[in-house]
């Protein structure tokens, strides 16, 4: 997928991620996924920007697709990953016009909302495997915002959520995608 240099989100991402120093800390959705156990399988980072959490997540042995608008933050994780040894598949692509390519043990949005790229992302699970997204949230919701318990409103059936919380401007899910009983 080609993504057009003058962008307006690349831009302003680019710039942003030109002015401050990386610190590749993981989002403390890494350690929770791995402790609520992942089928085996790929891990799906949707605007991951400079990611501690794929990071975190390849040095714990996962296949790691990492995607975002920005170039720039893609480079700095790359570059970040090689130095570690570790393999992180970057993408460059804006999330609303990413189309995932078959299953994901694990797909992870941290501080990103679009409701067409979430349910997107709820297809994109296999059955057994987490969806964990975080949103910035509003008790009006607005634009790049959700209301409290919008995520898991949002999510189809086949999910079931294991924790939900908004605190401090954030709205957290984590739900896993139940395995369908063969009868």
């Amino acid at each position: 997928m080609r993504l057009d240099s003058e962008h307006p989100d690349r831009l302003r991402w680019n710039a942003r991620y030109g002015t401050t120093p990386p610190d590749f800390v993981p989002h403390q959705f890494a350690a929770e996924a791995l402790r609520a156990g992942i089928p085996d399988g790929r891990v799906l980072e949707l605007a991951c920007g400079r990611s501690g959490t794929a990071l975190a997540l390849a040095e714990a042995g996962r296949d790691v697709v990492a995607v975002d608008v920005s170039d720039l933050a893609l480079s700095q994780l790359a570059d970040e990953a090689s130095r570690r040894g570790l393999r992180v598949e970057c993408v460059l692509a804006d999330a609303r016009a990413y189309t995932p390519e078959g299953n994901f043990a694990l797909v992870v949005a941290i501080r990103y909302w679009d409701q067409d790229v979430f349910a997107r992302a709820c297809q994109a699970v296999t059955p057994g495997g987490l969806l964990q997204w975080e949103a910035l949230a509003d008790p009006d919701g607005g634009r790049f915002r959700v209301t409290p318990g919008e995520l898991s409103a949002r999510l189809p059936e086949d999910f079931q959520v294991l924790s939900e919380q908004t605190a401090s401007g954030t709205s957290r899910l984590t739900a896993r995608r139940v395995t369908p009983v063969v009868r």
